[in-house]
């Protein structure tokens, strides 16, 4: 393996289930181009492996949320196309162009800033994908008139493609009925106006749920890694999602304490007869929260929960285990009491944005047909 790591802690990402969630989303929509979205680092998965995969393996359309991901996804080989769902401040238009990079036009006033900031320096094209505003409130602009416009300001530009028009539904992963509302506004405004290349609104909860046969591309980005949008999703779809990550780390100590023995910061964990703890080196620096505390994870097929503080480097479990004993914190399987629904609910929050917080300090250890390499950001 090119890279290595030195701790007991790591990432481990599945590349043959992304690819399984790849093709049961595509075979929904066969006639649809399907954008892979790996912003936000692939969604804590790691940008740069995960499209070098797909890319091999047949994807051609990558969408992200900065132009500085989109840069680092160029630097690092992928030469598909790569679509910029933020938006980017128009005085960086020269650097957008440079990389061969479609971008998403918010509204008039952002494109005629742009078109502005265009010095020509670089002699190719960019591409334009038009945001309208269905629902979200977010970005974009609902108003057909000032739509229209920019398609003529993009056309009777020497360098600047109109290629595609676009929304992202807010309410796909809770609603049908609302979702379905979002839908039917972008399609009168899609049929409204000039179409281009490529029309999209799908996203994973829309693909998952929805036909959208006025449209012709799917952006899929946390189904991409296996994991529906909402229960609600789950309860309805009919595709098998494969959940790509675990979270794995070892104990690297243990304690023998006695009874009123206290554990971690502030004293909140009185032991109340005596226990063994165990100590993992992993903790909130690394994406776990101080909230995780009362979290079960899995040592030697048996489940044992945090307890005391979480700390910055480390966490304590009540587990009679011995050091090098494999602990995960999260497993692939939905079933699993350390699913990524479970780590997440335990917290309040979504898978979303759990694998988000993995830091960078954790290696992602690739697994791709029984076959292992490595990814680790702070040694590169």
């Amino acid at each position: 393996m090119e890279d290595r790591f030195y701790r007991d802690a790591y990432v481990e990402v599945d590349l043959d289930r992304i690819y399984r969630n790849y093709l049961e989303v595509q075979r929904l929509h066969e006639d649809k181009t399907f954008i892979a979205v790996v912003k936000s680092n692939a969604y804590g998965h790691g940008a740069v492996r995960v499209s070098q995969f797909l890319e091999e393996n047949g994807v051609d359309f990558f969408a992200v949320g900065t132009l500085d991901e989109a840069i680092e996804l160029r630097m690092h080989g992928i030469k598909s196309k790569i679509l910029i769902l933020g938006i980017i401040n128009p005085e960086h238009i020269n650097k957008a162009i440079q990389h061969r990079i479609a971008l998403t036009a918010p509204n008039l006033k952002w494109l005629e800033a742009a078109l502005k900031h265009n010095t020509g320096e670089y002699d190719k094209n960019v591409w334009i994908h038009i945001k309208v505003n269905s629902h979200m409130n977010r970005y974009g602009t609902d108003d057909v008139e000032e739509i229209k416009e920019m398609i003529e300001k993009i056309e009777a530009s020497d360098h600047f493609v109109y290629e595609g028009i676009f929304s992202h539904l807010a309410l796909a992963a809770s609603t049908s009925y609302g979702a379905q509302k979002e839908i039917d506004k972008f399609k009168t405004i899609v049929e409204s106006v000039k179409r281009p290349q490529f029309v999209h609104v799908l996203n994973s909860a829309g693909s998952l749920l929805f036909d959208g046969d006025f449209t012709n591309a799917v952006r899929i980005g946390i189904s991409l890694y296996g994991y529906y949008p909402s229960l609600m999703v789950k309860e309805k779809s009919q595709v098998p999602l494969n959940p790509a990550l675990r979270l794995i780390t070892h104990v690297v100590d243990t304690h023998e304490l006695k009874k009123n023995d206290f554990v971690g910061y502030d004293e909140t964990f009185i032991v109340d007869s005596d226990t063994k703890i165990a100590t993992i080196p992993i903790g909130y620096g690394d994406g776990l929260l101080r909230k995780h505390t009362g979290y079960t994870v899995k040592v030697n097929d048996k489940h044992y929960p945090f307890v005391g503080r979480i700390c910055m480097d480390a966490a304590m479990i009540e587990v009679d285990a011995k050091v090098g004993d494999e602990v995960i914190i999260i497993d692939n399987h939905y079933d699993s009491p350390q699913s990524l629904e479970r780590f997440s609910a335990h917290v309040g929050t979504i898978p979303y944005e759990s694998t988000n917080l993995f830091s960078r300090r954790l290696p992602r250890v690739y697994k791709q047909s029984e076959q292992y390499d490595v990814s680790n950001e702070i040694l590169k």
